[in-house]
């Protein structure tokens, strides 16, 4: 499994902390994710979802990690791909799962 550190990117996005398999990618969620935070809701964007069968999706004024937590079927479901991006109002999650 790979281990992602937190760190701030220079256009503002955050990626948060977390263990992800060494097949996944971060494309698609990390995509979606910044399309919300861009128009500032928590959403499904639609379109494709990849690896993924299923999409939840967070939202969190306290931190990335805690999107990520409040994403459907978090802890329930294998997560394949994990996008967060920070907003003007918080950070943007997107999962997708097996």
């Amino acid at each position: 499994m790979r281990r992602f550190a937190c760190s701030l990117i220079a256009c503002g996005l955050m990626v948060a902390s977390f263990s992800l398999p060494a097949s996944a990618n971060q494309g698609i969620a990390q995509a979606k994710s910044q399309r919300q935070a861009a128009e500032g809701k928590m959403r499904h964007v639609g379109g494709s979802m990849g690896a993924g069968r299923y999409e939840g999706v967070g939202f969190s004024t306290v931190s990335a990690d805690d999107a990520i937590r409040r994403c459907c079927y978090w802890g329930q479901k294998t997560p394949v791909e994990i996008g967060v991006a920070r907003g003007p109002k918080g950070w943007y999650a997107t999962v997708l799962y097996r």
